[in-house]
């Protein structure tokens, strides 16, 4: 959780290659917890790693299950190394999403970790 505001999550994504050549990712967290009664959440994610790796600019964060309305909007990408995921953090549930990295080249990377949510308790976030 964030030390400015109880709704802002920050995740860092790291981005690492081994002696191979082979894309490393993962998350700090693996698991983002939005606790119950948070109300609508803002994830922010950075990515962390060697120069020439950034988030694709289309679709950095992408939920897998949309059709609950906890992510009524795509992601943003702000800039190569910073995007953002709007939870309105409704229902109770762990949901799976895809963060998309791509190299200098446009080859894209996948990792799927999670989202926890606790759901809401009535708080504003209804829009």
């Amino acid at each position: 959780m964030s030390d400015t505001d109880p709704r802002i999550f920050p995740v860092t994504v790291n981005v690492s290659t081994d002696a191979s050549g082979n894309v490393n990712i993962s998350c700090d967290p693996e698991t983002v917890d939005v606790p119950k009664g948070v109300g609508c959440a803002l994830i922010t994610f950075k990515l962390a790693g060697p120069s020439g790796y950034g988030f694709s600019p289309t679709d950095a964060i992408v939920p897998d299950d949309t059709s609950n309305s906890d992510f009524p909007c795509a992601s943003w990408t702000i800039s190569g190394t910073l995007a953002g995921l709007y939870d309105r953090n409704k229902h109770a549930a762990k949901a799976k999403y895809t963060v998309n990295v791509v190299d200098a080249q446009g080859n894209k990377y996948a990792y799927d970790p999670d989202i926890q949510n606790g759901g809401s308790a009535g708080t504003a976030c209804d829009n």
